[in-house]
């Protein structure tokens, strides 16, 4: 059964065509889940180059046993990343550096 939930999504690679995310309410934050990277740039605004450092909110299906089935969706900006380790992340001002 599908339990959609919201939670705070990393992107951990940006490519051309596919950004990997990790939600952290989804398997520990542990396993990646594949997004349309036209679709992260097209809603956040920034280049491919600045979505790793990107944390979104994202409705997903915290419940689901793989990754097709997570289902992420509703996707909203919150914050830019200031280092490697996502510990510190500053609030979305809506504007790139």
């Amino acid at each position: 059964m599908a339990t959609y939930c919201f939670t705070l999504a990393h992107i951990v690679r940006a490519g051309p065509v596919t950004a990997h995310a990790v939600l952290d309410d989804w398997a520990h934050g542990q396993i990646t889940v594949p997004v349309p990277t036209l679709a992260l740039t097209q809603i956040s605004g920034l280049p491919r180059q600045e979505l790793a450092r990107a944390v979104f909110e994202v409705m997903a299906n915290c419940a689901a046993v793989t990754d097709t089935d997570v289902d992420p969706h509703g996707w909203r900006l919150l914050a830019l990343s200031d280092g490697e380790d996502l510990a510190t992340v500053r609030p979305w001002n809506g504007v790139t550096t």
